[in-house]
């Protein structure tokens, strides 16, 4: 219980996860194409007010589905993909893939709080920021920038960027992968990011402007989406897009002007734009307020990870 109390007051004074109007883990963000839940049929204009419960399944047809998870993170089902809620607990969601593909965007995840994807028996914990893919035909986890911890049979095995576990294997020993052999799933998780970051940007300069520093999900009714804003600074999603709190604002027009152009952290290198996304681009955050983004050229931000190059 003293646990769960610690991971609540973490996520509450950094992304402000109990903010009023905050989405809960599970709920569903954005449909496209033949989505049910329990095999009743989620119409589009659902999206933002439909939360799958603990136990309730989620079945894509032909189609593509986002779910919210904890604040920063989001998890996306591909065609033909099937999940199931285990557990909304905000300091610990689990989700079940059952068929097809998913894959989690972890743009921000507290050091204390858990994430867990059980797939074929396995359960994988999220470590760190990244991005990870799960398939559940193939029995694969893939981790395409991050760290995780797979656990199967009572053997565990943490593996990092660039390396794929195969389930139900004896020796649960990872092998490399082509990073960049994008697949469908992922490109449509590279466009739903691409607008996130669209809304993210109005919700937090509305909120910056109008004084309201509700933080964590904010529904916003133009783009039709919950936007997630941060606690403090900003933070880069693994495929490259910014998203700012809204007490960042003061810098973001700035940003902004330049396309994201050499926008780096404090003390560290620059980021270099390459094919529409940010090249070496880390899940990592600017702290605060104080130090101003620098807007040189130069060589690739400093911290690891970012989106595929």
């Amino acid at each position: 219980m003293k646990f769960k109390w610690l991971v609540a007051m973490a996520l509450a004074a950094v992304p402000g996860a109990f903010a009023a109007g905050n989405a809960l883990p599970g709920t569903v963000n954005y449909i496209q194409g033949q989505v049910t839940i329990n095999g009743s049929p989620v119409a589009p204009v659902q999206s933002g007010s439909t939360t799958l419960a603990a136990g309730q399944t989620l079945s894509v047809g032909s189609g593509k589905a986002e779910i919210l998870l904890t604040p920063g993170t989001f998890l996306r089902v591909g065609n033909g993909g099937e999940i199931r809620m285990v557990s909304s607990d905000l300091t610990d969601p689990q989700v079940e893939v059952i068929h097809g593909e998913a894959m989690v965007e972890v743009d921000y995840k507290p050091k204390m709080a858990r994430m867990d994807v059980m797939e074929r028996g396995a359960d994988t914990q999220l470590l760190k920021e990244g991005l990870y893919k799960f398939d559940a035909e193939q029995g694969s986890v893939e981790v395409i920038d991050g760290k995780a911890a797979v656990a199967e049979n009572g053997h565990s095995k943490e593996i990092g960027k660039g390396k794929e576990m195969m389930l139900a294997s004896a020796s649960l020993k990872p092998v490399s992968f082509d990073t960049k052999n994008e697949d469908d799933l992922y490109r449509w998780s590279s466009v739903r990011d691409s607008y996130l970051a669209q809304a993210n940007y109005a919700s937090a300069e509305n909120a910056y402007v109008n004084g309201d520093w509700g933080l964590g999900w904010d529904w916003n009714p133009y783009y039709g989406t919950y936007a997630w804003l941060p606690g403090d600074g900003y933070f880069w999603s693994p495929f490259g897009y910014p998203f700012f709190s809204p007490a960042y604002m003061m810098y973001a027009p700035g940003i902004r002007a330049y396309g994201y152009r050499g926008l780096g952290r404090a003390g560290e290198g620059t980021a270099v734009l390459a094919g529409g996304r940010i090249g070496g681009v880390a899940a990592g955050r600017v702290s605060g307020i104080a130090a101003a983004p620098r807007f040189s050229g130069g060589g690739r931000m400093g911290g690891g990870g970012g989106g595929r190059r």
